[in-house]
């Protein structure tokens, strides 16, 4: 049996690249206050969203406001 004759990475499958203008690829970092990540845990919490989406959230909608 040839070796190495299965598996591997099938043309067309996988997830597609999203639009450039939409791909988030920047990172940055934020120092809080023990109270200030207290009230970010407890909003991510009430919405059920992990703790990066919430605080995307509030830099988008902050963004957003700016011309």
């Amino acid at each position: 049996m040839k070796k190495g004759s299965w598996g591997g990475p099938r043309r067309g499958s996988g997830k597609k690249p999203a639009p450039p203008e939409t791909v988030r690829r920047n990172r940055v970092a934020v120092m809080l206050t023990d109270a200030e990540l207290a009230k970010l845990h407890r909003l991510a919490e009430e919405k059920n969203l992990p703790l990066g989406t919430v605080a995307y959230e509030f830099v988008g909608r902050g963004l957003a406001r700016r011309p």
